[in-house]
């Protein structure tokens, strides 16, 4: 990050930046952040978060909101949303079965780099997980037979999982071989079928597989995941996830600096965003609340956000010049 250093610095350029050929994908005239500065890249022209997740941000922050075990609960922002460095303490609504085979949370002594407010690991929010932030709430449970629930996981990885605990299942229980008839699924003019079926382990297995993962890929994963059916597979497929890290790559954030900041009072649209392709991040008019020129004013001139360029763009330099050549030009 600059050190502190006068707008002038960056102004001297970006308040009147020109281009040759074609039109610039970037705004051109900047003379400081409470003036010209546009709007965020992420907020412009209605964009639209790439993620697949469906979440509905309204629901989840209802009062008397059903919980675990049965349980009403109030929930709030860092329910779900912790930096790294806080996702190594204990989740309300996370699973410790779950936690322990998948989540990779930071063991609760790990070191804080407390001398560094802009650690990466406190400045910006983990993705929420399943297993921290969804488990006690949204069990996987995918047969009433059983209370193991399957792991949160490709199909591909669920599908023996099913299969071998139906087997065990049927193993210890027999008697379910013998399959009653279900009025419920007698058809009008249909004959009525015997009032009950005698199945072989195989074929109970077969039957119950493909009832369970019905149940699962079309209610319990599609409730959250986006679903991708293709023909004669076995097996749908789960869109990747697309969670943004970071929605302004360009710009450093820091939230551990902003702590005693209710998270509404920025990201005030969550209390009624019902869709996940909202983008929830506070527009510019929020920031500048509190960061504007004056004595009483948070920083506000561009080495608060901004690093010098990109690193990871620059170019190895290249010169035949010698050190004393370099010294009196520098004269």
């Amino acid at each position: 990050m600059l050190a502190d250093t006068s707008d002038a610095n960056c102004t001297q350029c970006h308040a009147n930046l020109e281009t040759r050929g074609s039109s610039a994908g970037f705004v051109k005239n900047i003379s400081s952040f409470e003036g010209s500065h546009p709007e965020f890249a992420a907020l412009r022209a209605e964009r639209r978060d790439p993620g697949t997740i469906q979440l509905n941000h309204y629901v989840h922050l209802q009062s008397n909101l059903l919980g675990p075990n049965g349980s009403r609960v109030q929930m709030v922002c860092v329910d779900c949303h912790r930096s790294a460095t806080d996702a190594a303490n204990p989740w309300p609504y996370g699973d410790a079965k779950s936690l322990g085979g998948n989540a990779k949370v930071l063991p609760a002594d790990s070191p804080k780099n407390e001398s560094n407010s802009s650690a990466p690991s406190r400045a910006y929010m983990a993705p929420a997980t399943y297993a921290q932030t969804c488990a006690a709430c949204h069990s996987l449970q995918f047969d009433k037979r059983l209370a193991d629930a399957v792991p949160h996981d490709k199909p591909e990885v669920i599908h023996p999982v099913i299969v071998a605990k139906l087997q065990a299942y049927i193993a210890a229980h027999p008697e379910d071989l013998r399959v009653p008839r279900d009025p419920s699924r007698d058809l009008p003019e249909k004959p009525i079928p015997a009032d009950y079926r005698l199945l072989t382990p195989t074929q109970w297995v077969a039957e119950r597989t493909a009832e369970d993962e019905q149940l699962l890929w079309r209610k319990t994963c599609k409730q959250c995941h986006t679903l991708i059916s293709d023909e004669g597979a076995a097996l749908p497929k789960i869109a990747p996830s697309n969670i943004t890290a970071r929605y302004m790559p360009h710009a450093n954030f820091d939230h551990s600096q902003h702590g005693l900041v209710d998270c509404a009072s920025c990201h005030a649209a969550a209390l009624t965003s019902q869709q996940s392709s909202d983008v929830l991040l506070p527009g510019i008019a929020t920031c500048r609340i509190c960061h504007h020129s004056g004595t009483e004013a948070a920083e506000s001139r561009c080495f608060e956000c901004h690093t010098y360029h990109d690193p990871t763009q620059r170019k190895p330099a290249h010169s035949n010049f010698s050190v004393a050549e370099l010294q009196g030009r520098s004269r």
